[in-house]
């Protein structure tokens, strides 16, 4: 087992500490992630990241780096043996999931993963990692647009956030599935959905008929909710729950978080409706009040199988050895903001497997045919 390329911070610079890999696993993507995931980026705190990775690409691939109001990163890059004008679109995230802080990568036979108590971060890094790696041994590719958003994680958030108006380009890969043979072409609605009951506080013991207990309305109507897989298109959840102070006091404040998706965008709002119908009557009947707050995240979307994107992200899978599995899914990617905003996406696998784990892990061999993937696009883009 060894070490990846260890980084320490030192007078505000990021120094390398290298400790040899073995042979077979020599590439640059894999000392590439491992740089990477060493500088931490949970949700909300990427911006050391995205400053250092802007600096990486300008060094190494002469890109023009600007960030959007929000902190997503855009870079620019000029076509490479190519007369092809109109840009396309590749896309990453920069942030993680917590534990994020710290990550000490390891390659351990043909496997990188974490030292056992931090995510590795994989998810995205290792698609950033490829991407980069991927250009640098292309001999060809047209104009480049490469956006790496905030706060995937906590929603979609950078990608809402994104000004979008800096893009031009009409066409578009995001490397953040986990399946080498994977090509989205569909994702769901998702409407988050806030509620908070208000009931009334009482001592539990002494005069418990004068409360209303909120903690009791909200596991009423909890329970009179679907959730789950709903239908084979639509998924409901209550994920967060929150409320009372002390064990012998009625609660009279309950606040939950909840959501529901589905790939039918009308089935997700009404839905979303009914969910607010049941806190709401459900606490009324129990004299406490529900406030709902319901936000639409993202809009379902579906591109053609037989779309131009699709097309070449099956064939660079065939390239590789592999056989494409076109797919819609109920997660939610960055994909489903540039869908909406006119730029034709689809989502391709970065062979990261267990992401949102401590025993989070990427095989050195996916890595490669990733790499291999995002090259052949490259060229061929790059040739038209």
């Amino acid at each position: 087992m060894r070490s990846c390329s260890h980084l320490r911070k030192s007078s505000g610079r990021l120094e390398s500490n290298m400790v040899k890999t073995e042979p077979s696993l020599n590439g640059e993507v894999v000392k590439l992630l491992c740089e990477l995931v060493q500088i931490d980026s949970e949700s909300g705190e990427e911006e050391e990241f995205l400053h250092f990775l802007a600096d990486l690409l300008d060094r190494k691939l002469f890109a023009g780096c600007t960030f959007d109001s929000y902190g997503n990163l855009i870079a620019r890059l000029p076509p490479k043996g190519s007369s092809v004008t109109q840009p396309i679109l590749f896309a990453c995230h920069g942030d993680t999931v917590k534990p994020g802080k710290g990550i000490v990568p390891i390659v351990e036979g043909d496997v990188v993963r974490s030292k056992g108590e931090t995510i590795l971060g994989a998810d995205d890094k290792a698609g950033i990692a490829e991407f980069i790696t991927a250009l640098q041994g292309a001999e060809r590719y047209p104009p480049i647009e490469f956006v790496v958003t905030r706060e995937e994680e906590t929603g979609l958030v950078g990608a809402r956030h994104l000004d979008v108006s800096q893009l031009h380009a009409k066409e578009g890969y995001v490397l953040d599935m986990d399946a080498l043979d994977a090509v989205v072409v569909g994702g769901p609605s998702h409407v988050l959905i806030d509620v908070e009951i208000q009931g009334k506080a009482a001592h539990a013991a002494m005069e418990p008929e004068k409360g209303v207990s909120a903690i009791l309305a909200a596991a009423r109507a909890i329970v009179s909710l679907p959730l789950g897989q709903v239908d084979p298109e639509t998924t409901a959840n209550v994920g967060i729950i929150e409320g009372g102070q002390i064990r012998n006091g009625i609660p009279d404040h309950v606040t939950i978080r909840a959501e529901c998706r589905s790939l039918s965008h009308e089935r997700c709002m009404d839905l979303a409706e009914s969910i607010e119908e049941i806190f709401v009557v459900t606490s009324r009947a129990m004299g406490a009040k529900a406030t709902v707050n319901s936000e639409l995240a993202y809009r379902a979307s579906s591109i053609s199988p037989s779309a131009r994107v699709v097309t070449l992200a099956k064939e660079a899978i065939e390239a590789v050895g592999l056989t494409p599995n076109v797919q819609t899914i109920r997660g939610g990617t960055d994909a489903a903001i540039y869908n909406e905003h006119g730029i034709e996406t689809v989502v391709i696998g970065t062979g990261v497997k267990a992401e949102h784990s401590t025993d989070e892990h990427v095989y050195v061999d996916d890595m490669n045919r990733a790499v291999r993937m995002v090259r052949y696009i490259l060229e061929e883009l790059g040739s038209e």
